[in-house]
């Protein structure tokens, strides 16, 4: 049985814990996420601007670091709830969501995060070369500079709290009964994909974005299977979101920034292909066939 997988035996795993635990994370995450939606609505409301407003496609005319922190927001409570559900319901180490060893080995997060920075800044250069105007200058120092400092801070917190969830609790916990590496990441590929239908890009094309989002669940889990721990996961997830964040944002992006460049039209049949392409390279990079 993988290490990583077998890291879950270590605490209590009755099925009335995952009966408690499960609804109580997902309950309590999208109770609370709403919390700061309804501030931020309260106060567009309050401010007497006519040029702010909000509508089911999102918000207008407030400043793009005020939405992405209210979005990065809604986060805190899954992060928070899956902790606690994992150290008090199922009375195990924190540290088991990410690794089954003694210690988590810091230099893979950091080495996943830059490879992936390398791999999605190449596949920029590519599509902007490719296809001229797509990208856009849009550098504003002044707004850029401190909505990094918020990126940088945020986003980490976003993209744990999506892998401790399903490749920390889901994945471990379905690892309990199942064996089958590919099954599991099919299976994990499949529920990562769902909560991401409702974001806006999914309105470009369904299928092919659909499929880059069930593709990233597919090779994060694969990932932390191959390599026994989540390490990979946490920092190429983070690369990927900070790189679109702060690098290369589309126009109607999930998470609005202030991006150095903006691409004016999302291509899924680009964005599908040169996103496989990046993480067969990835996985190449990592695992890669050793010589005896």
């Amino acid at each position: 049985m993988n290490d990583y997988l077998k890291a879950a035996q270590q605490g209590k795993n009755d099925w009335w814990r995952y009966l408690l635990s499960l609804p109580a994370i997902l309950i309590g995450w999208l109770g609370l996420a709403v919390i700061p939606v309804i501030l931020l609505m309260a106060y567009i409301s309050l401010d007497g601007d006519p040029a702010s407003g909000y509508s089911a496609t999102g918000f207008t005319g407030i400043p793009v670091i005020l939405e992405f922190l209210v979005t990065m927001l809604t986060f805190v409570p899954l992060i928070v709830i899956t902790l606690l559900a994992v150290r008090f319901i199922h009375a195990r180490p924190l540290r088991t969501l990410v690794t089954g060893e003694a210690q988590i080995r810091w230099g893979r997060i950091f080495a996943g995060a830059g490879v992936w920075l390398l791999i999605a800044a190449l596949v920029s250069v590519l599509e902007a070369s490719l296809y001229p105007g797509r990208y856009v200058l849009t550098f504003q120092p002044a707004v850029l500079i401190p909505f990094a400092v918020v990126a940088l801070i945020f986003v980490p917190i976003q993209t744990s709290a999506e892998e401790f969830f399903f490749r920390g609790y889901l994945l471990q916990w379905l690892g309990l009964k199942l064996r089958n590496k590919w099954f599991l990441a099919l299976l994990n590929g499949i529920l990562f994909f769902l909560p991401h239908m409702v974001n806006p890009e999914m309105a470009v094309d369904g299928l092919l974005v659909g499929l880059s989002y069930f593709a990233m669940g597919f090779f994060f889990a694969l990932i932390t299977l191959r390599d026994n721990g989540l390490e990979l996961a946490l920092g190429l997830h983070a690369s990927n979101n900070l790189f679109s964040a702060l690098f290369a944002n589309y126009t109607d992006s999930a998470l609005p920034s202030p991006a150095l460049f903006t691409v004016q039209i999302l291509d899924p049949v680009y964005g599908l292909i040169s996103l496989l392409i990046g993480l067969i390279a990835f996985y190449v990079i990592f695992f890669r066939p050793t010589r005896t």
